[in-house]
């Protein structure tokens, strides 16, 4: 009987250019588009896959902006589980931050050891 065991495959998340929806690659070594469960609420996925040599690949990902599940696509291709969903909301609400040059302002606080 084989023997199974659990690893956590290598995940880069980004935003397109337009900042409209996030980008997700997951490297899946040895796996079948058939043995990929993926499932995907507004703030988190969830993901196995089952790969040759007993390896299944399990991992969480959190969202840091709520997401349109139902309108998320992915396609499995080159080893990549890659993966497009719109962000719920703009990036109207958000508010930029100015960055000032070493001394113009005051230094920000450390947090107490």
């Amino acid at each position: 009987m084989e023997e199974k065991y659990t690893e956590t495959p290598d995940i880069i998340t980004f935003v397109n250019s337009e900042q409209s929806k996030l980008m997700i690659e997951i490297s899946l070594i040895s796996v079948e588009r058939e043995d990929i469960n993926l499932m995907m609420d507004e703030k988190s996925c969830f993901f196995t896959a089952s790969a040759e040599g007993g390896v299944e690949y399990v991992g969480t990902i959190p969202f840091l902006r709520e997401v349109n599940p139902s309108e998320a696509k992915a396609i499995y291709m080159d080893s990549y589980l890659k993966i497009e969903v719109p962000f719920k909301d703009t990036l109207e609400d958000f508010v930029k931050v100015p960055i000032d040059e070493i001394g113009e302002t005051e230094e920000i606080e450390e947090s107490p050891e």
